[in-house]
């Protein structure tokens, strides 16, 4: 990623950041889960973002259906085996 679109992404997800937050605080509850969950999806999204086409959907969307991946990762991660 060049120095340009670095600094473009970081503007992106400080935007979206509070959003991804109250989205994974809603199902987990657990602030150190959330801010694990939120990490995650960042993180995803950084992977992700040169496959992400605008005209598809909304960057809001998107960051927010990578939150709920990741939310949902996570609670199957967290359940007691059987």
């Amino acid at each position: 990623m060049s120095r340009g679109d670095e600094a473009a992404f970081r503007d992106l997800l400080a935007r979206y950041r509070s959003t991804m937050y109250e989205t994974a605080y809603a199902a987990l509850l657990d602030p150190e889960q959330v801010d694990a969950t939120v990490a995650d999806a960042f993180a995803e999204a950084r992977r992700t973002a040169a496959g992400f086409l605008d005209s598809l959907g909304s960057v809001s969307g998107w960051l927010t259906h990578l939150t709920r991946l990741c939310i949902a990762a996570r609670r199957r991660s967290g359940r007691p085996a059987t």
